[in-house]
């Protein structure tokens, strides 16, 4: 602990992109409405693939005529790349299309934002996200369950994609509600209240790996919250994680580094530091995963299995491999 005590680096605040407050955003920043140009350039695709259909992670999308597609998506990437950093897309025909038919479209789409990869070890590209009945575990992922997922960047234990999407098909009977929060503004407001807290997180910790590696492979890697990048501030950020990495290392948690999680925690959970809002079938989420935590209430689904809350995630990476070690 002396050692990580003993370095008090210099900290300057984060700048530009990504920095924000809730006030300073609004709804029409982030909630992007397609195109009828695009929706009719969606509508032919459809029945392009009805007639000649393909799996869907062997689709191109250079192989369909989807140029309004394609304006519409560099708008969206600008605003994962600039300010706000999230944008919801409203919204496909969950009534016409069916959900491998939307789940196509998305693949497509997303595509036109960065290269897709895998986002478990076993290599799966689309992911399925719904509960299963299990409870969050070592080996288990928040994302198989109805629980509550606290304020959290995905995969900070790995090697992180940059933009993480969301498509839904289907939202809780109750629940569910999402939060995103700026981790570069809980960067600066932890400058100013107490900047012993920030520079421990600026120094590594150990993340539990989920069991998400190699048999023999170390079951903990060692990163910090934030890191510099060139003039850009990177970050990552799941609590609990870091206390089952602790755990699994057999190593004393210092009491710095766990103040400092939990107040930066406490920083993004405060009203003026986020946006809340409720998804709907057929939207798209993209989150900027290196500037944003995101979080969702726990919920309630309706009793038959096909009336479940159902996503399906997305991991894009234009650099590296599409492995998941990248």
């Amino acid at each position: 602990m002396s050692a990580i005590a003993a370095q008090r680096p210099s900290i300057a605040p984060a700048e530009g992109a990504g920095v924000w407050r809730r006030d300073d955003v609004r709804e029409a920043d982030w909630l992007l409405p397609f195109p009828a140009d695009a929706l009719a350039e969606i509508d032919r695709l459809v029945e392009s693939l009805r007639r000649n259909p393909i799996d869907t992670i062997a689709l191109d999308r250079h192989d369909y005529a989807l140029n309004a597609c394609e304006a519409f998506m560099a708008t969206v990437r600008n605003t994962l790349d600039g300010r706000v950093g999230f944008a919801i897309l409203d919204r496909l025909p969950v009534d016409r299309f069916s959900k491998e038919e939307l789940t196509k479209i998305y693949w497509l789409l997303s595509g036109m934002i960065a290269r897709p990869v895998a986002q478990s070890f076993d290599g799966r590209l689309l992911y399925d996200v719904r509960d299963t009945g299990a409870r969050i575990d070592t080996r288990v992922r928040g994302d198989l369950t109805r629980q509550e997922l606290s304020w959290h960047t995905d995969y900070g234990f790995n090697h992180p994609p940059p933009t993480i999407g969301l498509l839904v098909l289907r939202t809780a009977q109750a629940g569910g509600v999402s939060r995103v929060a700026s981790m570069l503004t809980a960067h600066n407001v932890l400058l100013e209240r107490d900047p012993e807290l920030l520079a421990r997180l600026y120094q590594p910790f150990w993340w539990n790996r989920q069991g998400e590696h190699a048999e023999g492979d170390a079951v903990a890697h060692h990163y910090p919250i934030f890191a510099r990048d060139g003039d850009q501030i990177r970050a990552r950020y799941i609590k609990w994680l870091l206390y089952k990495g602790y755990e699994l290392m057999g190593e004393t948690f210092d009491t710095l580094g766990q103040r400092a999680l939990e107040t930066m925690f406490d920083v993004m959970g405060e009203p003026a530091h986020h946006i809340p809002f409720d998804l709907a079938p057929g939207q798209i989420q993209y989150v900027n995963n290196f500037r944003l935590a995101h979080c969702r209430t726990e919920y309630e689904d309706a009793g038959g299995e096909d009336d479940k809350r159902h996503l399906v995630r997305i991991f894009l990476r234009d650099a590296g491999r599409r492995s998941f070690m990248g």
